[in-house]
């Protein structure tokens, strides 16, 4: 009892703000293989819109060749940076706001509650694999998604059919 009092009373202003970002931080930590789990879908949307572009171009991907390296475009590169580093933000932001303002907030969706923080993390990986699967479409002509869509509830299929005469 006496190391709790000595403890707040001599606080620091470091002391302070681990105090704050403590609960944050062990929000982020409980949703490791989650976030682990999004910079690989980011990784690997990545090397599929390099193999992507380098078959609209008509060149094999072989990174023994100068060719293949000048058809990776920095700018391209810049905006899967921007978009990991906006993801990354976005679920910081959310962390903080379901810790220090809302607390324990739960959501359930599909018999199975998610606390704000993990859809934060979930909405970017399903956007993620959605472009994986969309560079891979334009590789190889088949998006398996599209055709699974069908198994999906009519109510859902709208959200991925353009046209209503599709259902």
């Amino acid at each position: 009892m006496n190391s709790t009092i000595t403890f707040f009373s001599k606080l620091t202003h470091w002391k302070e703000v681990l105090l704050l970002i403590s609960p944050i931080i062990s929000l982020l930590i409980s949703m490791q293989a989650a976030i682990l789990g999004l910079i690989i879908l980011i990784g690997l949307d990545l090397l599929t819109g390099i193999s992507r572009t380098l078959n609209e171009w008509g060149i094999k991907p072989n990174p023994l060749k100068k060719i293949f390296w000048k058809s990776i475009k920095s700018y391209l590169l810049r905006k899967t940076w921007r978009k990991a580093y906006e993801y990354g933000f976005g679920i910081v932001v959310v962390a903080v706001f379901e810790t220090l303002i809302l607390g324990s907030t739960s959501i359930s969706l599909m018999d199975r509650n998610f606390s704000i923080t993990e859809l934060a993390i979930i909405i970017p990986s399903v956007i993620e694999v959605w472009s994986i699967f969309e560079n891979l479409e334009n590789i190889s002509k088949r998006n398996i998604l599209k055709r699974l869509i069908y198994l999906m509830p009519k109510g859902a299929q709208k959200f991925f059919i353009k046209d209503k005469h599709e259902l």
